[in-house]
């Protein structure tokens, strides 16, 4: 193995190991200060739009986009979620958003591997 090579393969493993750790210890953020659910998103992208107060669960795959409502609040959010967990829109939403509870289901994509 070269060396570049062998730099390129600690390196990642080092990545691997501290989002693994993030995860495990339950914060929501990674080394470098992303979220483990994805990001904030203009609304533009968006390939769903959900009733946050209506809705109870939603099913996405990993990197859809969706715009979730709730009066006259909106917000939008690309899953990009470490591992396809689960997530808790009050963990994702802005302050004062909801404070009913939507679980959201996230899936692998087509393009994902195994």
């Amino acid at each position: 193995m070269n060396r570049s090579f062998t730099h390129i393969a600690l390196a990642f493993g080092l990545a691997m190991s501290a989002t693994a750790a993030s995860a495990a210890m339950g914060t929501t953020t990674l080394a470098n200060g992303k979220s483990i659910y994805g990001a904030t998103a203009a609304a533009s992208q968006a390939t769903k739009v959900v009733d946050a107060g209506s809705a109870n669960t939603l099913n996405v795959d990993c990197g859809e986009t969706v715009t979730f409502r709730n009066g006259d609040k909106s917000f939008s959010w690309k899953f990009d979620v470490v591992g396809h967990r689960v997530v808790d829109l009050q963990t994702i939403a802005p302050a004062g958003f909801s404070s009913k509870p939507l679980k959201v289901y996230v899936a692998r994509n087509e393009t994902e591997r195994n």
